[in-house]
């Protein structure tokens, strides 16, 4: 009975390691995505602060029509910044993967190795 649970410890131990791998390449890659978000989300909220802090300032028709003007110019600003933020999320999403690839291959390969 000894020997069975020497096996049975070792064979505990081997499937151990692997799943240890995956949590903390999950735990790293949830940190990244996070900070993506917030990245992305303190840019966002410091646009919305300004235009609020320029709206505010509009008092004739003369500054209305440069506030106006001056939107344009915002929502390009806007359009690339979600042209970038989606471009990050599509190459962490693809590193995240070939990752997770490499990663399940090699635990799979030690795992049948050792069968």
């Amino acid at each position: 009975m000894n020997e069975k649970s020497v096996a049975l410890n070792a064979m505990c131990g081997s499937l151990v390691e692997p799943l240890t791998q995956v949590n903390r390449f999950m735990a790293s890659q949830l940190e990244q995505g996070v900070m993506l978000g917030l990245d992305s989300l303190r840019a966002y909220v410091d646009l919305g602060v300004a235009q609020i802090k320029v709206a505010l300032k509009v008092s004739d028709s003369h500054s209305l029509h440069e506030f106006a003007d001056s939107q344009f110019a915002v929502l390009s600003f806007v359009g690339h910044r979600v042209l970038d933020d989606n471009r990050a999320v599509s190459e962490w999403g693809k590193a995240n993967y070939c990752e997770a690839n490499r990663l399940m291959r090699k635990n799979l390969l030690g795992l049948l190795s050792k069968a």
